[in-house]
């Protein structure tokens, strides 16, 4: 599938007040000059931490408290993101299926699951959690080819989207991969246009969020690619991005 986007924004950037960013003076999206590649953080090293407190992160099982916990805002990140989720699709993809809740939940909603998760230390831990999921070790878009298409209902990425350098490459693989009428949810820090999206100090993390995004620039560019597009909040640094293909 061969799309043109006719959206022409190029950012313009100056150095900004938050150390190793830069940001666009016309539609305030920022972009990480100092980031790791992923094949370090999420290969080479240790994404959650073993319970020594060497990484400074959450452990995987506490992350499955994460995303079941109602204390935040009476919603847990979960059932926020299922919200989305159509009913009597056919086939499901989790980008970055750590860890597994989300592929239950859409096994429990009748989908056929797939996950991919580009760390191999933490798959027996996701299929504990989702065993009847179909979880695929590698990155996305590349654990697919180029002729592969409309194979799947949902397609879901969980805090991802600020860590994609080539978002535009990983978004044309989200469309080619949709069915017709799918629905693609991402869930990501946003500088939202209503004022919702205020991000947090932790959210700028150089070395592992290459960009926080303004809907100022991702709205008309995604509308240049999807039918439907809509922005909406979990909790502060958790917006959602909901579009159809």
């Amino acid at each position: 599938i061969v799309m043109e986007i006719k959206h022409d924004h190029k950012h313009n950037f100056r150095e900004s007040t938050i150390p190793d960013y830069e940001v666009c003076i016309e539609c305030g999206t920022y972009h990480s000059t100092n980031q790791v590649s992923p094949e370090i953080l999420y290969v080479e090293q240790k994404y959650w931490d073993e319970g020594d407190g060497s990484t400074g992160r959450s452990t995987i099982e506490q992350q499955v408290s994460n995303f079941n916990c109602i204390d935040d805002c009476g919603i847990s990140k979960a059932d926020r993101i299922m919200q989305f989720v159509p009913d009597g699709g056919k086939a499901a993809l989790e980008i970055a299926a750590s860890p597994g809740v989300i592929l239950q939940r859409l096994i429990d909603k009748g989908y056929d699951t797939w996950g991919i998760e580009p760390s191999d230390r933490y798959i027996p831990f996701i299929c504990s959690q989702a065993p009847q999921a179909k979880v695929i070790h590698g990155f996305f878009p590349q654990v697919f080819t180029e002729d592969q298409s409309n194979i799947f209902t949902v397609i879901i990425g969980c805090d991802i989207f600020e860590h994609i350098q080539d978002y535009d490459g990983f978004l044309r693989a989200v469309y080619r991969l949709l069915t017709d009428g799918g629905t693609a949810i991402f869930m990501s820090p946003l500088i939202l246009d209503d004022g919702d999206g205020f991000v947090r100090k932790r959210d700028f993390e150089p070395s592992q969020h290459c960009w926080i995004h303004s809907e100022k620039y991702l709205k008309p560019y995604l509308q240049e690619m999807f039918t439907e597009v809509k922005f909406t909040t979990w909790i502060c640094g958790h917006n959602l991005i909901i579009v159809k293909k």
